[in-house]
């Protein structure tokens, strides 16, 4: 296992491919891949279905991908798909329970939009059914690697360095989940087997 990335979008692990089925066609051992874990509760090793899979760059460290990438696919479908968000544009972006607010601000001011304080000042209001809209989005497949491979290419662009993510040791997961339902946590966690070691 690589990592756990946990949100109040969710859990999402990352790992790499141990096994694979005989029809599968996508993958092979050893890929990185990240997944969304039903239920909130990852257990390894375990089957998880082709489709359900995103591959990982190898330039994309296991940390970001498991901190970054489902708020970053949220933002995405806000910027790209819901709001067609360019230069020029002022935008104003309402607090979300998620947290993936400060994702979407910052996807906006790297595609040259800037960030209004009132809705009555912007030509684009970012308002909380968006964000309900784009966490239920479904991507065909094929079309969630595609996705993602914006979030991964806004990763390298440094779109999120500013978006706070904390990394705790997987022994942590209990207290950073504890936080993370309290709402103190102020970004993305990420649990990292071994991280005591590598302290």
């Amino acid at each position: 296992m690589g990592a756990i990335g946990l949100s109040p979008l969710g859990v999402e692990a990352v790992a790499s491919v141990e096994a694979i089925g005989p029809d599968v066609v996508g993958y092979a051992l050893g890929d990185r891949v990240a997944t969304r874990v039903p239920g909130g509760r990852p257990a390894f090793p375990r089957i998880v279905s082709e489709r359900d899979l995103i591959g990982i760059p190898k330039d994309i460290s296991n940390d970001d991908a498991a901190g970054l990438l489902r708020p970053g696919l949220v933002a995405r479908t806000i910027v790209r798909q819901l709001h067609m968000i360019g230069r020029g544009d002022r935008v104003h972006v309402e607090k979300d329970a998620s947290g993936t607010d400060s994702f979407v601000a910052a996807w906006a001011r790297h595609l040259g939009a800037s960030i209004v304080a009132r809705a009555d000042q912007a030509d684009v209001s970012v308002v909380p059914s968006d964000f309900r809209s784009a966490e239920r989005w479904k991507f065909s497949h094929g079309l969630a690697q595609l996705a993602a491979s914006d979030v991964f290419q806004a990763m390298r662009d440094g779109v999120f360095d500013e978006v706070p993510v904390s990394l705790r040791p997987l022994s942590d997961a209990s207290t950073a989940h504890s936080e993370m339902e309290a709402g103190r946590a102020p970004g993305p966690v990420v649990l990292v087997p071994n991280l005591e070691l590598a302290a």
